[in-house]
């Protein structure tokens, strides 16, 4: 009669493919991602995600496993006795015993199916370098003056990027809505943009962090919308053809609090094979913006502990299109 522990053999051979699948990743990461979200250079958004979502196994999952063995084996032993017992085989505990255990095999053969990481990806997106420019505003882009709205796009889209429980990863929020209005011909004159995101969209790639952000720091059932306000450009000069860098002073709403903050970033108009990667027509501006916010000064400030550092860096990528002079 075979073995009643024979089954255990099975998540020790899974436990040592996930082990090896974690290792192999080389992520580091502690949580297991369903779909992994991976970013891959754009030449016209610098970065956007990529149409692979791979399993990424993480060591929850492979400490999972090894309760399941240690499970098993301590249910062996009682079937066991059992059997010692009645002098009967426990066929239906042995059978369920079979089964629990070929199921921990399932995942990482999934994720070895799912394929690895696409060439050039990047678990974030990789933080801009500080804009600096000296005082004064140089340069203009073609594009006519009035007001763009943002485009629902893949490039619009606000993140925030945490580090925290010895990881560090990317809340990207979405549901993004609202207007710039100025002469991008003449950025010396008044501009103004009011942006805002949804908290509820918030995706931190894991599901049960992403909801744990919305309920117990981002309180999105009381502050449903973060938002930003942009002021006039302080300094601009030409980045590359097409281009401005840019400084200006921000005004962001967390958590129903506001903080002043400083923005850096570039603003760009696509070229016709831009717009046609875009999927796009018209007049469009393309704004990428960075700036980060003191954790202790914001709503989360009770929680700051249960983060690794004392900013939040915020990325902005937004696609504007002209709507009206």
């Amino acid at each position: 009669m075979r073995s009643v522990f024979a089954p255990v053999l099975l998540p020790l051979l899974a436990l040592a493919g996930a082990v090896a699948r974690w290792a192999m990743q080389g992520s580091g990461n502690l949580y297991t991602a369903v779909a992994k979200r991976f970013y891959v250079p754009d030449p016209d958004l610098g970065w956007r995600i990529a149409p692979q979502t791979p399993v990424w196994l993480g060591l929850e999952f492979c400490a999972v496993i090894l309760a399941v063995a240690v499970g098993l084996l301590l249910a062996a032993l009682l079937v066991r006795r059992r059997e010692r017992k009645t002098a009967r085989p426990a066929r239906l505990l042995r059978g369920l015993g079979w089964l629990v255990a070929g199921a921990t095999l399932a995942v990482p053969i999934a994720a070895v199916a799912s394929g690895g990481a696409p060439a050039g990806a990047r678990d974030q997106i990789p933080a801009a370098d500080a804009v600096k420019l000296e005082a004064g505003i140089s340069g203009s882009l073609g594009a006519p003056a009035g007001t763009y709205e943002v485009v629902t796009h893949p490039g619009s889209a606000v993140t925030a990027q945490l580090k925290a429980g010895g990881e560090a990863f990317d809340a990207r929020l979405g549901d993004v809505r609202g207007t710039w209005t100025g002469d991008p011909g003449a950025l010396a004159s008044p501009v103004h943009a009011e942006i805002s995101v949804a908290a509820d969209t918030v995706d931190t790639g894991i599901t049960e962090r992403s909801k744990h952000a919305r309920e117990a720091y981002l309180l999105a059932d009381k502050y449903p919308r973060i938002t930003f306000t942009l002021g006039n450009i302080i300094a601009a000069r030409p980045d590359a053809p097409g281009s401005l860098a840019f400084h200006a002073a921000g005004t962001l709403g967390l958590i129903g609090k506001t903080h002043t903050v400083d923005v850096t970033g570039t603003i760009a108009r696509p070229d016709a094979a831009g717009l046609a990667r875009l999927g796009l027509t018209g007049d469009v501006l393309l704004v990428k913006a960075t700036f980060s916010v003191p954790i202790r000064e914001t709503a989360l400030a009770p929680d700051a502990g249960d983060f690794d550092g004392d900013r939040i860096p915020i990325l902005v990528s937004l696609v504007l299109r002209h709507t009206s002079g």
